[in-house]
Order: structure tokens, then sequence, then C-alpha cells
């Protein structure tokens, strides 16, 4: 049984990640998958707060969504983690345009990592998938692509998911999974 941990995004847990967190759990995986303070709460130090009350030893598969990506690569450098595999979902390690929104000014400001952890990151995780869409209402192909290329992840590009948050109306995402066994 492997541990993983679920960090969600800007918005809070979608209902895609609940259906990762059932397929996981009917594989016989434990799943953590804590609900971190959303939007004016999304910022690094309170999510390492709330992330430092759960007990996240030995070795970790991690699937991330949106600002939970930058979360844990920052988080990663600061802790050591032991990640044995990284599933990212629409994520975004590079500046990007918050133009007219204060809220994510913030959230950007204290969430993405800096060269030095991107390094750490990239040589410290073996095993790292990105996911990402043509029509994500976010951030611009170009921009998810480079989060895979910081990390040194394989790239996926799935036409036609959106941001794989709530807005997307993504509610299951087969790829997560097949990754998974892959690499079990």
């Amino acid at each position: 049984m492997k541990k993983f941990l679920m960090i969600h995004g800007y918005n809070g847990i979608s209902p895609l990640f609940y259906w990762i967190k059932d397929e996981l759990e009917k594989m016989g995986h434990d799943v953590i998958m804590p609900s971190l303070p959303t939007r004016e709460g999304c910022r690094y130090e309170i999510w390492a707060e709330e992330m430092g009350k759960i007990d996240l030893s030995g070795e970790l598969v991690v699937i991330a969504h949106s600002a939970g990506n930058p979360f844990i690569i920052k988080y990663f450098s600061d802790r050591d983690l032991e990640i044995k595999l990284y599933i990212g979902l629409a994520g975004c390690s590079d500046k990007f345009s918050t133009e007219g929104r204060e809220d994510l000014m913030e959230m950007r400001r204290t969430m993405l990592p800096s060269e030095s952890e991107l390094e750490k990151f990239k040589s410290g995780v073996a095993k790292k998938y990105c996911i990402f869409s043509d029509n994500d209402h976010l951030f611009p192909l170009e921009i998810l692509e480079k989060h895979a290329e910081n990390i040194g992840g394989v790239p996926i590009m799935i036409p036609n998911v959106g941001h794989m948050g709530g807005r997307s109306g993504i509610k299951e995402l087969p790829q997560v999974i097949e990754i998974v066994k892959e690499n079990e």
C-alpha cells in the first residue's frame, strides 16, 4: 500500500479529486487529501503550517492540482520529503499574468518556487508527470509545457479538459490512474 498525498488548487477540492481518491482507495491505497485554506488563505506559509500537522513520513506519491503544484515543489525543498512519484495537473512553476487579480498576485508571490527549489525537485523526484490541456482558461499552453520542462517531467497534453477544476466539468481522468498503475 502506497501513501498518496493529494494537494488541491486555489479554489479547493475539485470533483475530479474525489474521483481520483475513490479510484486509489479501491486499489487499496492510503490517500491523504487535506482541505487547505482557499483563495485568500492560499499562501505558502498558511499551507505549510497546515501540512506540518500531517504525517508525511515514508515514500509518497503526490498528485497536485493548479496552485498545489508550486506549493509541493517549495514544500519538498523545505522539508526534504521522499516523493516516489509526482503527477501534476494544470501545473505552473513560472510567473504568469495575474493582471487585475490581486488575490492571485499574492498567491503567486508566496507559492512560486525559486530556481534552486525547482532544481532540487527536478533532481530529487525520479518520476514526474505533468498533465495539462490545450484549453486551460488560466494558463497558456506554453506555461503548462514550461512547467514540465522546469521539473524534468513527462508532459501529457489531453485535449479539451480545461484547467481540470470545478469550472471545467471534468469528473474523471483515467490517465492519472493509468500512470499510477504503470509505476506500481
